[in-house]
């Protein structure tokens, strides 16, 4: 009688709320490896005016045979960029979209913009980043599935783990000053319920291996900061 009155809570909290609290238990931390990468940025120390380089990021080139894995490496290129901006700690210029600058500056230049950028110097960068995707891969670690009467309850769990290689290099000479390795592993649950009426419900499994690709980015800002920020 128990079990009913479980199987029947996860069904009326799945449909009702989206089973928040189901979903917390399942899944208490992020990652199953390490601390919480998003605390560690925010307890970065907020960045000198005085020490703030000028950066850019060349877009991630993919070493993997992961499905999708091109559009991947830009959106984690794409993610970096905005993080480095957030934190504060850099100058960040752009080099991935040139071509838009460069007919915006040839707009403006011609007269028909208008606006005094076509005469204006773009600002150099003093360090690159630049770097290669070289791990992506999702699986399922299996699941479990129990009936009893008219009742029954599944649990499916998901792994994905995300490999990023990054170069730091010196603009004036070419030289890498630097090499940034960072792994992510990241495993979740979720859970499904059904009943012989015709009632289904489940806790959405979250996304692993986006989840694996935030942390990466997250973790890979982290050192940049640490090692080459304004503080």
């Amino acid at each position: 009688m128990r079990y009913a009155h479980v199987m029947l809570a996860v069904i009326v909290c799945s449909l009702s709320v989206g089973c928040q609290q189901i979903e917390q238990v399942l899944n208490p931390m992020p990652t199953t490896e390490g601390s919480r990468v998003s605390d560690k940025l925010r307890s970065i120390p907020r960045p000198d005016p005085a020490n703030v380089k000028t950066v850019t990021v060349y877009r991630f080139t993919n070493k993997t045979g992961f499905p999708h894995g091109l559009a991947i490496s830009n959106g984690m290129t794409e993610q970096l960029i905005t993080a480095l901006v957030k934190t504060g700690h850099f100058k960040v210029v752009e080099r991935a979209e040139l071509g838009d600058v460069g007919m915006e500056k040839q707009l403006q230049a011609s007269g028909q913009a208008s606006g005094d950028a076509g005469t204006t110097q773009m600002m150099g960068a003093e360090l690159i980043f630049a770097g290669a995707v070289t791990e992506l891969d999702e699986t399922g670690g299996g699941g479990l599935s129990v009936a009893h009467g008219n009742m029954g309850v599944g649990l499916q769990t998901v792994s994905a783990q995300v490999g990023l290689d990054m170069r730091v290099i010196d603009v004036g000479t070419s030289q890498i000053l630097d090499s940034i390795d960072v792994r992510r592993r990241v495993r979740r649950s979720g859970m499904t319920a059904a009943h012989t009426w015709g009632v289904s419900a489940g806790v959405e499994i979250s996304n692993a291996l986006d989840l694996a690709i935030r942390e990466t980015v997250e973790e890979a800002v982290y050192q940049l900061v640490t090692r080459y920020g304004a503080l």
